[in-house]
């Protein structure tokens, strides 16, 4: 069914997206302050947390989240109604509502802000979790076998 797409705007600020993204924000950006104090030519240990810091999020937190958010957006018939809002052009019975497949007719970003930045890049990180968590699960089924071919898990 064709559908006109509006850019989602989740409730409260994004915030949800914030929380559910912040494992993976934390986890990488400990490894990033690690890697940054140990190739670092300062010796000041405040020095490079600081320039660390705003180095991942210059180089690494916002690139990336806005970057995942931008992909996964751009093909909605792969990710379907991921960071969309659905507009239905034709009518759909409340029963129908969850099986029908939306096919995009047109697509409306909302226009671009500050907030509205920090609020793709946290989607974004969302998205990257989620492509994680996935790619884990598919790269643990080869690792499982081969640890039960070695003789673990007897």
């Amino acid at each position: 069914m064709r559908a006109h797409l509006v850019e989602a705007t989740p409730g409260g600020g994004g915030w949800g997206h914030w929380v559910l993204s912040a494992p993976a924000i934390f986890f990488i950006g400990w490894f990033w302050l690690d890697l940054f104090r140990i190739l670092s030519p300062f010796q000041a240990r405040t020095i490079d947390l600081l320039l660390g810091a705003l180095a991942y999020v210059v180089l690494i937190l916002l690139p990336f989240g806005y970057g995942a958010h931008r992909f996964v957006t751009s093909f909605p018939g792969i990710f379907q109604q991921a960071g969309w809002t659905v507009q239905p052009l034709e009518p759909v019975r409340p029963e129908e509502q969850h099986i029908v497949r939306y096919i995009c007719a047109s697509r409306e970003r909302a226009e671009t802000d500050g907030r509205r930045f920090l609020l793709r890049v946290a989607q974004g990180w969302v998205y990257l979790e989620i492509g994680a968590i996935l790619v884990g699960a598919v790269v643990m089924v080869p690792l499982f076998f081969s640890a039960v071919e070695f003789g673990f898990g007897r």
